[in-house]
């Protein structure tokens, strides 16, 4: 096992640092060609009763002086040794020409952004002696990146879990430790346990700094530490904790990484969202817009020919609003499994349900991507689509996954022989989905008019009988009364009875085939 290394080996922070890892918000107003080596100790915010010298070596934030007043400032630390200055620059300026004529030795660099704090939170990160050429060179926004680095470090498989529990990264050391809990977390990119039944999450959030949580019963224990920014609770990170004795060390750095965990947490969620709007925007446009489906596809990178699939969840519920929430969650957790397994998908929520395209791959193991999924939350149901190779066929896909899931959501849970699975293919479903094309069609026809299906019908709603339930149950189970009896929970003479009403007071003959099929035809689009 490697030791960690020396945080001396890293030195200093440098301005270039420190502009890589603000990424975009800040901006060099004076030239020096030396000035991106410079190092800093310190960040503080500029305050006319501190004595000027206490700024040596630090980035001074002079968040309450104004333009005007800007150049003076500048000038009046320049003799001390500041590492740098930072003043206000607005969005329509090009810079501070007083500043730039002043021929100051300190580097000026220009805020574009009016959150100080966030700043500050940002350039003090990077003095943590372990983000100084491990931190600093992860993309702002990589959380596995940033799970990577971290892992270097503590010696111990990590995951970032975002604050409902998603797994948002987790390192890929392949010969890092790794309990069980853990593992299972990282394949169903979900905790385990609820965080909102999880004791050591709730002790996390109710602990200043980090926790370390020894376990009794698995291999390793764990040190956490929540992430948060202004405030905000943006989610934790969890390392193994090998070796017990060296958790105070794990603690440290985890609460060193925490600002700079917090800016990448921000930044994942930004890109995120901007990248889910974009495609989930262009996959509808795919799927709905024959004009433009071709521009669609190749702004998404997908090529028909290759071949693709559609799956389709939807969320079981009779609340609208957790049908609500249920959705959005659905769609990142679509989002962060398909991403994994099948690189060039695409997530987007379409009307009630989340629709992911899957490139290539065999329908197996788009069904075990569908049961990744679903296996999360018992309320979740889905529905794959046939193999496409073309244009037209992706929207032939769409429109077969849509239909199959709306059949596990609508089908009947009265029969335990019929109960129906929370996955299901077109294939499956396709006798029973030309089923109700046919009954869709006998819905127009003038024959359902006074026919059997409704004389029955019409003797339920007057006489406040369960007639047609018992006779569609009947014909399902192939005209078993002993089934029919026990499928409606009733006595076998009570289900003979109502058949007898149906014969003789309604004038209806079961003992007709022709009177069946047309009865079964009738009612098996009706809803369950």
């Amino acid at each position: 096992m490697t030791s960690r290394p020396d945080p001396q080996d890293f030195g200093m922070p440098t301005l270039h640092d420190a502009l890589t890892v603000a990424d975009g918000m800040l901006s060099p107003l004076t030239a020096d060609s030396t000035a991106h080596s410079r190092t800093y100790t310190g960040v503080m915010f500029y305050d006319p009763a501190t004595p000027v010298t206490d700024y040596r070596d630090r980035i001074v934030l002079a968040s309450g002086v104004s333009p005007a007043d800007a150049a003076a400032l500048a000038v009046a630390v320049d003799e001390v040794g500041v590492a740098a200055i930072v003043v206000r620059r607005n969005a329509n300026d090009d810079g501070v020409p007083s500043i730039r004529d002043a021929g100051l030795r300190t580097p000026v660099l220009g805020h574009h952004d009016a959150d100080w704090a966030q700043l500050a939170a940002v350039l003090r990160s990077l003095l943590s002696a372990h983000s100084v050429g491990h931190m600093t060179g992860v993309r702002l926004g990589d959380v596995f990146g940033l799970a990577n680095a971290l892992a270097t470090l503590a010696e111990g498989a990590v995951s970032v879990v975002d604050a409902s529990g998603q797994v948002v990264g987790y390192s890929t050391h392949s010969d890092q430790p790794i309990d069980d809990i853990r593992r299972r977390s990282t394949l169903m990119l979900q905790e385990e346990v609820p965080v909102s039944h999880d004791p050591d999450y709730h002790a996390l959030l109710r602990a200043p700094t980090s926790r370390h949580f020894p376990s009794d019963t698995d291999q390793f224990g764990r040190v956490g530490v929540a992430v948060r920014a202004a405030g905000e609770l943006l989610g934790s990170i969890w390392v193994i904790q090998v070796d017990p004795e060296l958790a105070p060390r794990t603690q440290k750095l985890l609460e060193e990484a925490e600002p700079i965990a917090a800016q990448h947490l921000l930044r994942a969620r930004e890109n995120a969202a901007e990248r889910d709007h974009r495609n989930s925007a262009l996959l509808r446009t795919l799927l709905e817009d024959e004009r433009h489906a071709r521009s669609a596809a190749a702004q998404l990178l997908i090529r028909p020919e290759a071949g693709c699939t559609l799956v389709c969840f939807r969320v079981d519920t009779f609340d609208d609003v957790e049908a609500v929430r249920g959705i959005h969650r659905l769609q990142h957790l679509a989002i962060s499994v398909s991403s994994a397994a099948f690189p060039g998908s695409h997530t987007a929520v379409i009307g009630s349900q989340a629709v992911t395209l899957v490139p290539g791959s065999p329908t197996a193991r788009i069904r075990t991507f569908a049961q990744s999924v679903i296996r999360t939350d018992t309320s979740l149901i889905a529905g794959i689509g046939s193999r496409a190779h073309d244009m037209a066929g992706i929207a032939r896909s769409y429109r077969e996954a849509s239909a199959a899931v709306s059949m596990l959501l609508g089908a009947p849970h009265g029969l335990e022989r019929t109960r129906p699975a929370r996955i299901a293919t077109f294939d499956e479903m396709r006798d029973r989905l030309a089923v109700l094309q046919v009954t869709d069609l006998i819905d127009g026809l003038d024959s359902t008019v006074g026919d059997a299906a409704s004389i029955i019908t019409e003797h339920d709603a007057a006489q406040g009988t369960d007639l047609i339930r018992t006779v569609r149950t009947y014909l399902d189970l192939l005209g078993s009364v002993r089934e029919t009896a026990m499928a409606l929970h009733v006595h076998q003479n009570t289900v003979r009875y109502r058949l007898d009403v149906i014969r003789t007071e309604l004038g209806v003959d079961l003992d007709s085939p022709d009177t069946r099929l047309w009865l079964w035809l009738r009612l098996s689009a009706a809803p369950r």
